[in-house]
């Protein structure tokens, strides 16, 4: 019953979605159509290009944990042994794949929920195999992993990355703006059928 009705709800939402965009697509191509000069003066003021630069250079920083990790380097082997011990513990002796699949069985199939069970066990467990020999290391001899972390932990810059999505790109205006009536005639075309779709829907 929920299922049905979070779908109604949905579809529901989906179709006025796409209604209040068919509406909005039909006085969008009746100004392209009857005033296009209108609509360059609209698509001035509402196509302002808001540069991401700032906001990628405030993000684009390496924060350097290591002086405070290493300070406190035995609290924190001792908070990785214990968790890692905690996740052997639980999913190598406290952990029951039946209970598990009859709770999870209205998901979806038993046998891919084996499968999903079984493999999550076993990332889980070499992952807290893992981190508690880390974690003995890190708690007692924390230099040892020094050379691996200056190898592990090389900062990789986006800002080439960014560089190139930061670029306005304003062929899509020119081209509606040298055949407004054109695309104005398209757009109201498929807005009115899309209207037509969403009330037969509706209705």
């Amino acid at each position: 019953m929920r299922t049905n009705l979070t779908d109604i709800i949905l579809w529901q939402s989906l179709a006025i979605f796409l209604t209040i965009g068919a509406s909005i697509g039909v006085v969008v191509s009746l100004l392209l159509i009857f005033k296009p000069h209108l609509m360059e003066r609209i698509n001035r003021v509402a196509n302002r290009w808001i540069s991401t630069r700032r906001m990628n250079q405030f993000l684009d920083r390496s924060i350097s944990i290591e002086r405070w990790f290493y300070r406190h380097h035995r609290q924190m082997g001792i908070l990785v042994i214990l968790g890692a011990c905690y996740i052997l513990v639980y999913f190598g002796l406290l952990f029951d794949k039946a209970i598990a699949l009859q709770r999870l069985s209205g998901y979806a199939s038993v046998l891919l929920l084996n499968i999903f069970l079984d493999a999550l066990s076993l990332a889980l467990l070499s992952g807290a195999a893992v981190a508690l020999i880390i974690g003995l290391f890190v708690w007692l001899r924390p230099s040892l992993l020094r050379g691996i972390e200056k190898e592990a932990n090389q900062w990789v810059s986006t800002r080439r990355a960014s560089k190139v999505l930061d670029v306005p790109h304003g062929e899509v205006d020119r081209f509606v703006a040298h055949h407004a009536q054109r695309v104005g005639w398209l757009l109201l075309l498929g807005s009115i059928y899309l209207l037509f779709v969403m009330f037969r829907w509706l209705v």
